[in-house]
């Protein structure tokens, strides 16, 4: 019977199916019954996407004609508008709350400001006595580093000398011990000289000598004798020493012998110790082996187990692998579909994104159009504003009957304009103001012509008639003049927005990158903490193992010292990390530790760089080893991330600069300077400026061979090359700094070894990032430069010995050895090495030197791409790169070697001043000005002297690999095209080296010799070099030149190109002035400016030259002061200008009183300039004009005539005059005679530049009139100013400072000799009295650059005042206030004030108040130089 089947049947296994997903895009109830169909699926999907075409158009459609729709743009225009007000708005706000900020920070800066100036005080009181004592001690200090330099050349050379003659004794103690006779050693001395040639040249001489006489070599043989017993007595003293020596060792060895006994049965109780343990350990291993045993048969059977399991679960996963295979297809398919339809979703997102950048576009358009309607708006405004002030100007002309009746048409008419030409839209509005030359006037009255009730023509035609035509025209240029500015101020307007919104982006720029490095900060302070948490876990760990740990001294290149704490079992890379952790620094993988190692060789300390995977036990390290933080290798990086590292890169190269390991020319020692000044101190200042040499020297910025002319001078050059390195950040400037030297210096990056070739002469290795260099010993000549790429020679391998390093070129197939010791030797290897590996990877592969431990040496290099390649080209040291440099080289060295009977005064610091700016500026020297310098003949004599012979100097004589390096950058900087020596202590005696440099000057075209007495007899002498010349202006003033003299430098007048000469204050008649007209009319003569002043040229000569320019209309420039003439003279001089003959410049000024031109002929004169349009400055000063030049009167009292305005008429705005400067100093003016020259300069817009000093133009109580004051506050174009000593009082000079604070046009005033206060009034420390005037003058005008109140009595109270202005003045650069009453409480007090002055540069108060105790001047100057930017302080 069958067995029935009771278990139960095995099912298969299922597989699970993903269950289809509904797209959103899909309805549910469609998916549902195509889900399982793929074909209807897919023609569903097919028409979803002709659905989603359609749409697609259909809303492009609308989107088009949603765009064309003019309401549509409006709408879009007006949001981006308000938009736009929303954005000013919420900035307004902004603003406005940081400035409240602002004034809170300002409330808490003063107090702190205050606390500041009472801790200075304090400090200032106890720098007194070292301010004092400053300038001696830099001079005592120079004087010793000159004297230790001589000390250390004399020791180096007894150093040499000394080893010369130990080289000598070892070649002759093998002769010493004969004692034969001296004249059989003959042979033997002179092989001894021979061999010793080439290690000394004093042997050589004394060879050759012994070769020419017989008594010669009696006495060298002689003198070699004496020597030869002084070493022998030398040599017996040193073997007593070398016995004491011995005895002293031999006690030592005993006593290390007994310490070898102990340490011998120390070491047999050790190995009796030993093996004790020993028994116990193979005891302890037999025990532990049997437990092993047992634990391995337990893991065996676990391994049993595992085994099992892992097969069963193998079984399961290949189950669930083929289910997923099944998944996947069904994905694979789903896929494709959805791949399908991504792609038809993402052409219809294309299409949209193209309409959204076209919609884009058209808003950027609307934008734009509603920008520049707005502009448009506010150009019509400005030009309706400017009409309506033309319009009041023109009705304060009317009387109160005229302004009546027009006021209502006048208005109805300017509406009914302004309305019908915004009608015709912008361009019909513009055309229309630029063609109606009758804009500002009031319809209906005529142009030119305003009638008066029932009094005539208000305005008066100019005299001479001037037609209505050039009027209006002359309206028309105005009316267009005033459009350009509006235009001009709205283009400044657009770019001032743009130039905003730019900052704005800039700055979300920059606090975005703020942000990111604060975050990378924060990322490694966290993990610098952590590591320093480790650390000191480990360091406790070690301690207590009981570990000792050392205080190892870290020095650094900057002079500085920090005591690190370390261990022995420490890595150095542990001890960088150490020191990087002490110091603040982020630690990487450039920074090293080197051990300077003392052998003596030239080069003194050697570095020995310690490997950072050794331990310092292995590099035999302890406390009282040298050891220094440093950099290794000298490769720019393409990215400084942390400043601090750079900070510090700099700081090694400036030591390698200012300690002269570097050796640079001055040139570049001060560019270099600039740039450290500008990192160190940020933009110049004038505190900054005289902070340079508080704590530190000279040489702490440039090297100590710079040329040696005190702090002073070195102050004011490194301040000027300060300041052109302004706006640079810190960042920056290193690295330009970097750059610069990296570009200029001939030994940039280089390492430097002590090598000797084959003979033992001594040379210096430089080991850089660009090969192998060989120099003389003293750096000066490169030898050899073994590149890795490029040059002459290029390396090919390098290998180390124990005599030094072979190097093989690419050229040759021989190695050459370059011996040093074994230190230096293995440093120099490893630089070789490690640079190579640094070099970019394509060029290792070119280059393919085989390099030992490569991947292990890579491995602790950054990789290449971190640094930019080596520079391709190596500046040559040369001493001299250009004739300029030359020049002050050889002119230096001249004028500190000569000798107690030379005539010079020393260095003419003007003359080195402009070549110190050609050089620092790297430009030619073009203009040679050395006037009032104080020279005298000598001085002179070799300033000339040098000059020629820098011309004359060939650089390729100069040392160098081959000519090409040394004029590879040579500049022929020396150009003088312009000399002037005028107004110096010379004599006759200055003309011969004159005359010898016009001569080799050929590029001279501007010459002043002004002041050299040639006395009629040496002009000749000069003209001869002159007329080699492409001569354009000469000058020779003061010169004591008579008509032979003046005859001799008429032939000058043959060149073409001589457009100026100045003959002024000489002894020239009217005899000489008729041969130089008949100079003039000839065609070749260019002269157009002629000085003939204070000469002896009466009434005739005058005549003679009017007749000439009246034919060849020039010279354009006449100076005839101070000629004698009468009172036809000055008629004349009308009779000139009414001509017309070109003239724009005359100067008939009478500082001698030869002229004296009175008031009547003045006004003939002024009445021929009135219809002069040529006439651009005239100078009347020192003429009595003002004498008989009043109003007229009838015998009623009636004025007939009003003499003083007929005078100034030509300053009227009708006037066809076009005069710009105007000088009445001294001219006895009265108020009178200023209310009519103000009354004719309130309507002009031409003078730019008006005189008046030496008046008396005030009122009678001291006051000012109206007009002045009128003038002021309206002129739009005088910009300078002088009414000084014209006897202003206090509320006189208290109304022009009213009045100047709300002048727009003034840029220099001058106001000396008035007084700002009253004389009853006690000069300082009486009741306070305000004077607000002068608050508000200085610090709301944004016009004034120069102001001079010299000699006005301003206390200490006013001076207040002014500074407490000036405190928020940002445009002022100089103000004089010297010769008044301010005492040195007042200077003091005004710091607080003027330390707020960023903009101020130079200052002027000279005071005797202050000058009186010389510890008060140093006490306010000091004060002065600590509270204060300002650059120049004369006190």
């Amino acid at each position: 019977m069958p067995i029935p089947n009771i278990l139960p049947a095995t099912r298969a296994p299922t597989r699970y199916v993903r269950e289809p997903v509904c797209p959103v895009w899909l309805d549910k109830t469609e998916f549902d019954l195509t889900k399982h169909d793929p074909e209807r699926l897919f023609d569903l999907c097919q028409r979803k996407v002709r659905d989603s075409q359609r749409t697609l158009d259909t809303t492009r459609k609308l989107t088009e004609s949603l765009h064309n729709d003019p309401q549509y743009q409006y709408a879009n225009a007006v949001q981006a508008f308000e938009e736009l007000r929303k954005e000013h708005l919420q900035l307004n706000d902004s603003y406005n709350d940081l400035e409240t900020i602002n004034e809170t920070i300002q409330e808490v800066v003063e107090v702190l400001r205050t606390d500041k100036h009472q801790l200075l005080a304090e400090l200032n009181t106890l720098k007194r006595d070292i301010s004092i004592q400053s300038i001696e001690n830099t001079k005592l200090a120079l004087k010793e580093k000159e004297s230790a330099a001589f000390h250390e050349g004399l020791q180096k050379k007894l150093e040499s000398q000394e080893k010369q003659m130990a080289q000598l004794d070892d070649e002759l103690k093998d002769y010493t011990n004969s004692q034969i006779q001296i004249n059989n050693e003959m042979g033997v001395l002179e092989s001894a000289a021979e061999n010793l040639s080439l290690q000394t040249a004093s042997l050589a001489e004394l060879r050759d000598h012994l070769d020419v006489t017989r008594v010669q070599q009696q006495e060298a043989i002689q003198s070699l004798e004496n020597e030869i017993e002084q070493k022998k007595n030398e040599l017996e003293s040193h073997d007593e020493q070398l016995w004491d020596f011995k005895r002293d060792m031999s006690a030592r060895i005993l006593a290390l012998q007994r310490k070898v006994n102990s340490g011998n049965e120390e070491l047999a109780r050790l190995q009796r110790l030993s093996e004790h343990e020993m028994d116990t350990l193979s005891h302890q291993n037999r025990t532990l082996n049997e437990e092993l045993k047992s634990k391995s048969d337990q893991l065996f059977a676990t391994r049993k187990e595992m085994s099992e399991f892992a097969n069963s679960a193998r079984r399961e996963m290949n189950i669930k692998k083929e289910e997923v295979q099944q998944c996947l297809s069904i994905i694979d398919l789903v896929e494709k579909q959805n791949a399908g339809l991504e792609a038809s979703i993402a052409r219809m997102l294309e299409q949209n994104r193209v309409s959204e950048n076209q919609i884009q576009e058209k808003d950027n358009i609307n934008n734009k159009n509603l920008i520049e309607q707005a502009n448009f708006i506010a150009m019509v405004h400005m030009e309706l504003q400017t009409v309506r002030e033309d319009l009041y100007m023109i009705k304060s002309r009317l009387c109160h009957h005229c302004r009546d009746r027009l006021l209502a048409e006048e208005e109805l008419h300017d509406e009914q304009e302004r309305l019908a030409e915004l009608e015709k839209g912008p361009a019909a509005y513009t055309q229309n103001a630029l063609q109606d030359p009758n804009l500002p006037q009031i319809a209906g009255a005529p142009q030119g012509e305003l009638t008066h009730a029932g009094a005539g023509p208000l305005t008066q035609p100019p005299l001479g008639g001037a037609p209505e035509d050039e009027e209006a025209e002359s309206e028309k240029r105005r009316v267009q003049e005033e459009l350009n500015k509006a235009h001009e101020a709205l283009e400044a307007l657009n770019r001032q927005l743009l130039e905003e919104r730019e900052q704005r982006d800039k700055e979300r720029r920059e606090e975005e990158a703020m942000r990111l490095q604060e975050e990378t900060d924060r990322l490694a302070r966290a993990q610098e903490e952590e590591e320093a948490r480790r650390r000191q876990n480990e360091d406790d760990r070690r301690k207590e193992d009981g570990e000792p740990a050392k205080n190892f001294t870290i020095r650094f290149v900057n002079g500085t010292k920090k005591r690190v704490e370390a261990f022995l079992s420490d890595t150095v890379q542990d001890l960088i990390n150490r020191v990087c952790s002490k110091i603040g620094v982020r630690p990487s993988e450039m920074f090293y530790i080197s051990h300077a190692v003392n052998e003596n060789s030239v080069l003194g300390m050697v570095d020995r760089f310690l490997d950072k995977s050794k331990t310092l036990r292995e590099e035999g390290l302890n406390t009282k080893c040298i050891l220094i933080f440093k950099f290794k290798h000298y490769k720019k990086l393409v990215n400084w991330l942390d400043t601090n590292i750079q900070d510090r890169y700099f700081q090694q190269l400036h030591h390698n600069v200012v300690s002269e390991y570097y050796l640079n020319p001055e040139k570049l020692a001060v560019g270099l300077a600039g740039y450290e000044l500008q990192a160190v101190f940020g933009d110049a200042t004038g505190r900054k400026r005289y902070g340079y040499f508080d704590e530190v020297g000279l040489d702490a910025y440039l090297p100590t061979s710079v040329t040696p002319l005190g702090y002073e001078y070195w102050q004011e050059r490194l301040f000027k090359t300060h300041k052109k390195r302004k706006n640079l950040p810190p960042m920056k400037a290193r690295e330009k700094y970097i750059d610069l030297l990296r570009e200029r210096c001939p030994h940039w990056g280089m390492t430097f070894f002590d090598i000797r070739d084959k003979e033992n002469r001594p040379f210096i290795a430089g080991v850089a990032e660009d090969g192998l260099h060989i120099l003389t010993a003293d750096k000066r000549v490169i030898i050899q430069s073994l590149k890795f790429v490029g040059g002459h020679h290029q390396l090919a391998g390098w290998e180390k010995s124990a005599t030094g390093i072979f190097v093989k070129k690419r050229d040759s197939k021989l190695m050459t050895l370059y011996a040093s010791s074994k230190l230096q030797t293995e440093e120099m290897y490893n630089l070789l090495n490690e640079y190579y590996l640094m070099l970019p990877r394509d060029v290792q592969e070119g280059l393919d030197i085989d390099i030992s431990d490569r991947d292990k040496i890579a491995a602790r290099l950054l990789p290449p791409e971190t640094f930019h390649p080596p520079a391709v080209e190596r500046t040559a040291p040369v001493e001299f790169e250009s004739r300029a440099e030359y020049l002050k080289a050889l002119y230096l060295e001249h004028v500190f070697s000569a000798d107690d009977n030379d005539e010079s005064q020393g260095p003419i610091i003007k003359f080195l001043n402009q070549l110190d700016e050609c050089l620092d500026t790297d430009t030619a020297v073009e203009v040679m000005d050395i006037s009032g310098a104080g020279m005298n003949d000598s001085d002179w004599a070799l300033i000339a002297d040098l000059i020629i012979r820098s011309l004359e100097y060939d650089p390729a004589t100069e040392p160098a690999i081959t000519p090409y390096d040394r004029m590879r950058n040579w500049k022929d900087n020396l150009l003088i095209t312009k000399l002037d020596i005028a107004d110096n202590n010379l004599t006759p005696a200055s003309v011969a080296p004159t005359r010898d440099l016009l001569s080799h000057c050929v590029n001279l075209a501007d010459i002043n010799l002004s002041g050299i007495p040639l006395d009629n007899r040496h002009e000749s002498e000069l003209v001869e070099p002159m007329l080699k010349l492409n001569l354009q202006s000469l000058a020779m003033n003061r010169c004591s030149i008579g008509d032979n003299g003046a005859r001799a430098l008429l032939e000058l007048l043959g060149n073409g190109n001589l457009h100026t000469v100045h003959l002024n204050y000489n002894r020239i008649t009217a005899n000489v002035v008729a041969e130089l007209v008949e100079c003039l009319d000839r065609p070749y003569c260019a002269l157009n400016n002629l000085g003939l002043a204070s000469n002896r040229i009466q009434l005739r000569g005058l005549e003679i030259i009017i007749k000439v320019m009246d034919r060849a209309r020039r010279p354009e420039t006449l100076n005839f002061a101070d000629n004698p003439l009468q009172v036809r003279g000055g008629q004349r001089f009308g009779q000139l200008l009414e001509q017309q003959c070109g003239l724009t410049d005359l100067d008939i000024s009478n500082t001698t009183g030869a002229m004296n031109i009175t008031g009547d002929v003045a006004l003939y004169i002024t009445r021929q300039m009135l219809n002069n349009p040529e006439i651009d400055r005239v100078n009347f000063s020192d003429n009595p004009i003002g004498q008989n030049l009043h109003q007229l009167t009838d015998p009623e009292g009636q004025v007939t005539r009003d003499l003083p305005l007929e005078f100034f008429t030509f300053l009227e705005r009708e006037a066809i005059c076009n005069i710009t400067v105007l000088e009445l100093n001294r001219c006895q003016l009265t108020a009178d005679h200023g209310a009519a020259l103000v009354t004719a300069l309130l309507d002009n817009f031409k003078l730019r530049k008006l005189e008046v000093s030496g008046n008396r133009l005030s009122l009678s109580d001291g006051g000012v009139s109206q007009g002045w004051i009128d003038l002021l506050e309206t002129t739009s174009t005088l910009e300078h100013l002088d009414i000084s000593r014209n006897g202003y009082l206090k509320q006189g000079v208290t109304v022009l400072m009213s009045a100047i604070a709300r002048n727009r046009s003034l840029t220099s005033i001058i106001m000396d000799g008035n007084r700002a206060t009253d004389l009853q009034e006690r000069p300082n420390g009486g009741p306070t009295v305000s004077y607000g005037e002068y608050v508000y003058a200085f610090s709301t005008n944004r016009h004034l650059r120069d102001v001079r109140m010299a000699d006005m009595g301003i206390t200490d109270e006013v001076w207040d005042s002014i500074c407490e202005g000036l405190a928020e003045n940002r445009f002022m650069r100089k103000f004089s206030a010297p010769d008044n009453l301010i005492t040195t409480r007042g200077v003091l007090d005004s710091t607080k004030h003027l330390s707020l002055n960023t903009t101020l540069e130079d200052l002027e108060l000279t005071c005797k108040s202050v000058q009186e105790n010389e510890d008060e001047y140093m006490r306010a100057y000091k004060f002065f130089i600590d509270n204060t930017n300002i650059e120049t302080i004369l006190l």
